[in-house]
Order: C-alpha cells, then sequence, then structure tokens
C-alpha cells in the first residue's frame, strides 16, 4: 500500500487542527442550532439554483477547449464539470479537479491548459468580488482574513506571469533545463488565451455561475441569521475563494475560520458563519460533486473525438 505524501499529510493535520481551533471557539452545539434552522425546502431551492449555476462553469470550460482545438458536447462537459469537483473533494487545494481530463481523447497538453485558464479564471473572478468585502467594511480590514486575502491575490497575479509570459517561460527554461520541452508544450496549447474570445466569454459563463451559486448562498443565509445585515452578503466569494488554498485538505478548517471570523466580526457570531460555511459547502461543492463521480460512470460522458488543430486566429 502506498503511503500518504507528507505534503498531504500535513495539510490533513492543518485541517484538524483549525477545525479544533475553531471547536474551542465555537461549540458544536451551537453550529448545530444554527444549521437546524435551515428548512428542508430552502436547502432543496438552493440545490436547484446551484445545479443551474454550473451550467455557466460548463459553459466556461467548453469553450476553453473548443480555443485549445478540443470540442466537447454541452452535455459531456456539463457532466465532466461536475466530476471534476467531485475529484477536487477528495484532494488539498481542489487540484483533483484537474482529473476531468482524463476523460477526453485528446492531447494532455491541450486539455490541460484548458482545465488550468478554467481554474484561474474562477479564481480571478472570485478575488475581484471579494473586494469589496475588505474595501467597504472596516472590521473586515485587518486580521488574518485580509492576509490571506492579500497571498491569494499575489500568487495569483505570479501565476498569469508564469503561464503567460514567453519570456519568463524562456527563463523558466534555462533554469531548469529538464522542464524545457514541458513549457514548449505549454506555449503551444495556452499562448494567448488571456487575449482570446474564450477567456472573455468564460468571464461571462463565470459571472452566470456565482450569480445562481450567489442566489442560492442567499437564500441559506436568510434561513439561518434573520434581518442578515447587508454586509454579509459581500462574504459570498471570500469563502470560496479562501477555501482554495492548498494549505488545508479541500478547504475543510481554514473555510470555517474565515466564515466564523468575518461573521462574527460584525456582531452576527460565529456559529452562524461556520454552520453558513459548512452548509454552502454541502449545497455548492460536497453535493455537486458526488452527483459528479456518479455520472462520470455514465454513458452520458464520452470520450471527445482526438484534439483537432488549434485554430489559427488569434
Amino acid at each position: 500500500m502506498r503511503r500518504p505524501s507528507w505534503p498531504l499529510l500535513l495539510q490533513v493535520l492543518v485541517s484538524v487542527a483549525l477545525l479544533a481551533l475553531l471547536v474551542r471557539r465555537v461549540p458544536v452545539a451551537d453550529t448545530l442550532a444554527a444549521m437546524g434552522r435551515l428548512r428542508a425546502g430552502t436547502f432543496a431551492a438552493a440545490l436547484g439554483l446551484v445545479f443551474v449555476s454550473y451550467v455557466g462553469r460548463a459553459w466556461r470550460w467548453g469553450g476553453l477547449l473548443v480555443w485549445a482545438g478540443v470540442p466537447v458536447n454541452g452535455v459531456a462537459t456539463y457532466c465532466l464539470t461536475l466530476a471534476g469537483v467531485g475529484y477536487g473533494l477528495v484532494t488539498p487545494g481542489r487540484v483533483g479537479e484537474f482529473a476531468r481530463i482524463l476523460h477526453l481523447d485528446a492531447p494532455r497538453s491541450r486539455t490541460l491548459a484548458s482545465a488550468v485558464w478554467d481554474r484561474l479564471t474562477d479564481v480571478l473572478l472570485l478575488e475581484a468580488m471579494s473586494l469589496p468585502a475588505f474595501l467597504l467594511v472596516p472590521a473586515w480590514r485587518r486580521g488574518p482574513v485580509l492576509w490571506l486575502f492579500v497571498v491569494v491575490v499575489a500568487a495569483t497575479l505570479c501565476a498569469l506571469v508564469v503561464l503567460e509570459s514567453a519570456s519568463t517561460q524562456a527563463l523558466l527554461g534555462r533554469m531548469f533545463p529538464l522542464a524545457k520541452s514541458r513549457l514548449a508544450r505549454w506555449r503551444d496549447a495556452s499562448a494567448g488565451t488571456l487575449r482570446s474570445r474564450a477567456f472573455a466569454a468564460g468571464l461571462a459563463g463565470g459571472l452566470f455561475y456565482y450569480a445562481f451559486n450567489f442566489a442560492a448562498a442567499f437564500l441559506l443565509l436568510r434561513d439561518l441569521v434573520s434581518e442578515a445585515p447587508a454586509a454579509l452578503v459581500l462574504t459570498f466569494p471570500v469563502i470560496p475563494l479562501l477555501g482554495n488554498l492548498p494549505i488545508v485538505f479541500s478547504g475543510l478548517g481554514l473555510r470555517e475560520q474565515a466564515s466564523a471570523a468575518l461573521f462574527g466580526a460584525i456582531g452576527v457570531g460565529a456559529a452562524a458563519g461556520s454552520a453558513f460555511s459548512l452548509l454552502l459547502f454541502t449545497t455548492a461543492t460536497l453535493v455537486p460533486g458526488l452527483v459528479g463521480l456518479v455520472l462520470a460512470t455514465t454513458p452520458w460522458v464520452r470520450p471527445a473525438p482526438a484534439g483537432r488543430t488549434r485554430p489559427s486566429a488569434r
């Protein structure tokens, strides 16, 4: 049996430690009491909105696949998008989402480029939508949540430079000769994506996704916190954004700590924050991911034909 890697074990330990700290700060009974205020009808309606929202994500990835020269039908793209969420449930930083490309019968360099840009587009949107939270609410302009946000933004900017800058890739090729051929394949599959129509359309698809996703989050919040302050709506993008950090296992612990801190800072109660985070994760990620893992075994997910030549028009 293969032993777990040290980085994975460390991320699991960090998640456990953060959850232990959360339990010391917020009694489990209080979190369960807050979750108990959620009505079954609200949960069902939120799930319905979430499954509609994934149409936007699937459309975004489908456009990036076409740009990479790998057209896939819409039903398969939707099912594989959900399957990727399922794979990401059991991996740190949700990197397992990239495993969806293994279902595609096409060059790995092109399918991987589409998945990387799909994920990066998502993070960029979350960062942009998170800015108002820290600009408009004084209580959130200090503390670890803000610094974590700054770290995520800095890492994203560095990733953009590496992925899109030919000079940076050439420098990396000289520094790491063994990676030179892989960098060349990446340039061939990815060059110009940031300036492409596929990327711009992907931003629109992402906005569609978050419009429905945040509508579902609002339904959950309305049940958990009566007369919730309008500022709590600003937390909707912050919580999933921090859940992407690869310092914990699948965002567990960090996401709940952040939501408890944000809710507590404006006097709503840390218990409501941790309950909201857990329920949002359940509706927006856990249930769709489990459904996706089932769909990945069905005939609806068929391998795409071998990748075509990438469009020459930029």
